[in-house]
């Protein structure tokens, strides 16, 4: 059994299930309450704890503890956060948040005591236009942000000591312009970060020096097949989001996750409401599989359970998140689906005790 967990802005709630490890089934077992504009969720290293992003004024962050038991919710502390964030994440170690602020081009960084509560201290990092993820590699020794806006991958060590960030080199590597590198994921090993371009519809796969943390670009691979008739992607912000005005199909794509003990990652696409595949090469390069369709429609979050089986998918626009079986060649096949909150857009999951 797994457990998991999405938030829902439009509705304010965040929703918990539970996931059949083995049959893939998925049941809704409660809706809570978590507050205004709740976006990005975070889990603690040691799953007692959830964090929920408030984006309401002023932003904060909502503390749940996780009953180890069931996976049930229990709301504990509210703190304030530097900025209203589109991407929050903890240390690997739990000592720290840190956040992405879209709205206000910020990377943020604060105290986790050791009751896993968030201070009120905060640390805040200029990020130049855009910044849409924030994480520490599997060492927790680096932390990198994706910055849409202006095609960059910052690049900082993570002082624990002194509680901040310090930059690498000359604190990023650029990506082509017009790719919006928008969020991100790790090999298991560590060695490697992929990146996937919202408006290039690509991922850029980077080796990470186990010295000094910088990135050398490995490899870049098209995830968008022209079958699917889209055109380059467009900066979007809260003026023109869905691009009203503009009545070009748009690449527009979201997620990107690796699938644990397997060399696969997915990334999603809006526009289309699907998800590619691509298989990951031991030396960091990646080779494209495929692109199939979900049918919940416009998916901004996917997850993958902890056991590698299972691809869970929420729409901004369904009213439901279905669960799929992911095949040995990364094709998916649906096999359950549950309610889902208003405008559903975050999930992460949790393995049973």
């Amino acid at each position: 059994m797994s457990y998991a967990y999405i938030s829902s802005p439009n509705d304010g709630l965040v929703s918990h299930y539970h996931l059949n490890d083995d049959t893939g089934e998925l049941r809704l077992v409660e809706q809570l309450l978590a507050g205004e504009k709740v976006n990005a969720l975070a889990l603690s290293p040691d799953g007692s704890t959830l964090y929920a992003a408030l984006r309401g004024q002023p932003p904060q962050v909502a503390s749940f503890s996780v009953d180890a038991g069931n996976g049930k919710l229990t709301r504990r502390a509210e703190a304030p956060l530097g900025a209203g964030l589109s991407y929050m994440a903890t240390d690997r170690q739990g000592r720290f948040l840190l956040g992405a602020s879209y709205g206000e081009d910020l990377v943020t960084l604060q105290p986790v005591d050791d009751e896993l509560q968030v201070l009120e201290t905060i640390r805040k990092y200029p990020s130049g236009l855009h910044a849409h993820s924030v994480r520490t590699d599997p060492s927790n020794r680096f932390v990198y942000a994706c910055v849409l806006g202006v095609d960059r991958v910052l690049q900082y060590r993570l002082d624990e000591q002194a509680g901040e960030l310090q930059p690498i080199g000359k604190g990023f590597i650029a990506v082509p312009e017009n790719t919006g590198p928008r969020h991100l994921a790790f090999s298991e090993d560590g060695k490697y970060v992929f990146v996937v371009g919202e408006m290039s519809g690509t991922v850029t796969s980077f080796a990470i020096d186990s010295q000094t943390g910088e990135l050398s670009q490995v490899d870049a691979q098209q995830g968008i097949p022209a079958s699917l008739n889209l055109e380059q992607g467009l900066v979007r912000d809260s003026r023109n989001n869905n691009l009203s005005d503009d009545p070009t199909p748009r690449i527009w794509c979201a997620d990107i996750r690796l699938v644990p003990g397997r060399s696969l990652l997915y990334i999603t696409e809006r526009t289309t409401s699907s998800v590619s595949v691509f298989e990951i090469t031991a030396a960091g390069t990646l080779n494209y599989l495929g692109n199939h369709r979900l049918e919940e429609k416009q998916p901004r979050n996917i997850a993958i359970s902890p056991s590698g089986e299972w691809l869970l998918a929420c729409g901004e626009q369904s009213a439901v998140v279905g669960a799929y079986r992911i095949q040995p060649d990364g094709r998916l096949a649906r096999v359950s689906q549950a309610v889902s909150g208003d405008g559903a857009l975050w999930i992460e999951v949790l393995p049973e005790g």
